[in-house]
């Protein structure tokens, strides 16, 4: 079970998808069809009562799919979450696991496994009931993913959840995932080769999240995405050139997601939530000062002032993320070590949170958050040292060569508030060094992460992780687990600890071996990490509260209308 965490914090005093254009469902009365200037008052009032009802979040990039199981950034994730549910969830309050669509699990001495007894009463969107026989499809559906959708396909910047929980895919000799069986219509056992001490916690990730069988298909894999059916609180109705609209579902399991005001004194949760993807963050900053918008997420440090000023809530979730500069060890200048510690040594991590992050953000000298507990007191700490990095560069032979350095554009993540400005920072400490830097800027959403990947005489790029659920291994696995094409990086050493540390049922044990990893790394230097940063949001005078959570499981059911 996971650590107990503080819900939210107060910033600063105040007073108070991929698939654009399809339609998954029935879509709502336009208001702009029926709306003109002899228009019965009738009309404008059903217009407001709908918007009365409906909060609007400024997302901060297009969804990518709404197939969970192929959810691999923050915006994809947090539609996701509200649509599908997994069979274990997070306690709001402590950040502990808790049961979701399986309401108890038993777990054999040896830690083998694990009987999932399931809710009953649960229907997906489609009407279809939930029974174990929909779960086992859909686990030997995520144990299949390369198959369905071609190894090609599955390129990532990181290895995708099911690889980097169960060790690989249905059938590899890595994989500790040995079945998965209805045990009758409301139990459904996995067996495991090898424990996963992490395994409850790692489920409530939103690429677990459990899809209707009627939309599984192996003749068409891409059906999930395009009609995406899950159990949750809300139901896909409309995607458009990158917003979600989602409505409530009438008949969820866990009661009507809007009460009346008697049953929710707080405020009524939305019947509908708009997600727009609005990337910059000025963008959003204006359109919640115009009433345009209830939820701006992803406060950066330059736009705070004006929301404190106008008298926002602000909220603030506690830092679980971490941003790192990248380096591609096959290439031929950045392959040499003394050359990756050069830039280590330039960089001015204190400079760069001072002047581009939220307060509270911390530099960070390893990957994983000190709330964590596995910080090694033993691994390298590259502090800024301009003279040292300039003697490195001059032992390694660097003749001046330009080094592609790869950034986002008009792009806000939660480990990434100001791109650009980072960029900045980063570039000027690297010149001073000796380093000459060409500058490739790439869109988010207009392809960054494909594109770096493809480009193989990349040198350095920016780029983090939000961790997904409270083990080191959401942040050591999907980074350093198997072979990197990010980092060309493949250490025996880190794979054989993150091995160990996997099963390890000593708590003190298994923290040592996830100290030993960071101790690897950092001598290794496939990456840098820079800063663990705080992330907040704003909030518009239509709303009285929002689900904050550091591994952002922030169901929209939870949201207070005033």
């Amino acid at each position: 079970m996971a650590e107990e965490l503080n819900r939210r914090q107060m910033l600063g005093a105040s007073t108070a998808a991929a698939a654009a254009g399809l339609l998954l469902g029935p879509t709502a009365a336009s208001p702009a069809a029926s709306a003109s200037s002899t228009a019965p008052s009738h009309v404008d009032a059903s217009r407001d009562e709908r918007r009365d009802r409906t909060a609007v979040i400024a997302g901060v990039s297009a969804v990518t799919s709404l197939d969970p199981s192929l959810a691999v950034d923050t915006e994809t994730e947090r539609v996701c979450r509200q649509v599908y549910e997994g069979l274990l969830g997070v306690d709001q309050e402590t950040g502990a696991t808790e049961p979701l669509l399986a309401r108890d699990v038993d777990v054999d001495e040896a830690g083998l496994v694990h009987r999932f007894t399931l809710r009953e009463g649960v229907l997906f969107h489609d009407a279809t009931a939930l029974d174990a026989d929909a779960v086992v499809a859909n686990v030997e559906r995520w144990g299949r993913l390369p198959e369905l959708h071609g190894s090609g396909n599955l390129r990532r910047t990181a290895t995708l959840p099911f690889e980097a929980i169960f060790g690989g895919y249905l059938g590899d000799e890595d994989c500790v995932l040995e079945s998965v069986e209805a045990e009758d219509p409301s139990t459904v056992v996995l067996t495991l080769s090898e424990p996963i001490v992490f395994l409850h916690q790692a489920l409530t990730l939103p690429a677990f999240g459990i899809v209707s069988p009627a939309v599984l298909s192996d003749d068409d894999p891409g059906l999930v995405a395009r009609s995406p059916v899950g159990t949750g609180a809300y139901r896909v109705m409309e995607t458009h050139e990158g917003d979600v609209t989602l409505e409530a579902f009438p008949d969820y399991w866990n009661g009507p997601v809007t009460a009346s005001a008697e049953e929710t004194p707080d405020g009524p949760a939305p019947e509908r939530v708009e997600i727009r993807a609005i990337p910059r963050s000025f963008d959003r900053l204006r359109d919640l000062q115009r009433g345009q918008v209830d939820v701006y997420d992803y406060i950066t440090a330059d736009n705070l002032r004006p929301l404190v000023q106008s008298g926002r809530l602000i909220l603030q979730r506690d830092p679980f993320s971490v941003l790192y500069l990248g380096f591609n060890l096959a290439h031929p200048v950045m392959e040499d070590h003394r050359v990756r510690e050069a830039a280590a040594r330039a960089i001015n991590r204190s400079d760069l949170v001072s002047e581009h992050f939220l307060e509270g953000t911390r530099p960070a000298h390893q990957f994983t958050p000190a709330a964590l507990g596995v910080q090694s007191e033993t691994a390298e700490r590259y502090g800024r040292d301009l003279q040292e990095a300039q003697d490195l560069l001059d032992d390694a032979g660097y003749d001046g060569e330009p080094l592609r350095f790869y950034y986002p554009m008009t792009a806000t993540r939660s480990y990434l508030p100001r791109p650009e400005a980072v960029y900045a920072s980063l570039a000027r400490d690297l010149t001073q060094a000796g380093f000459v830097i060409e500058p490739r800027p790439v869109p988010w959403d207009a392809g960054y992460l494909e594109e770096l990947l493809e480009d193989d005489d990349r040198a350095m790029h920016l780029l983090g992780r939000n961790g997904g659920y409270r083990s080191p291994h959401s942040f050591f696995g999907p980074l350093f687990q198997r072979s990197s094409r990010e980092f060309g990086y493949d250490s025996d050493d880190v794979q054989d600890l993150l091995h160990q540390a996997r099963s390890e049922t000593d708590d003190e044990q298994r923290a040592t071996l996830y100290r030993e990893v960071a101790d690897v790394v950092a001598e290794d230097l496939p990456a840098l990490p820079l800063v663990h940063p705080i992330s907040g949001l704003a909030l518009g005078r239509r709303v009285a509260d929002y689900p904050m959570s550091p591994v952002l499981f922030e169901p929209f059911r939870q949201i207070r209308m005033s």
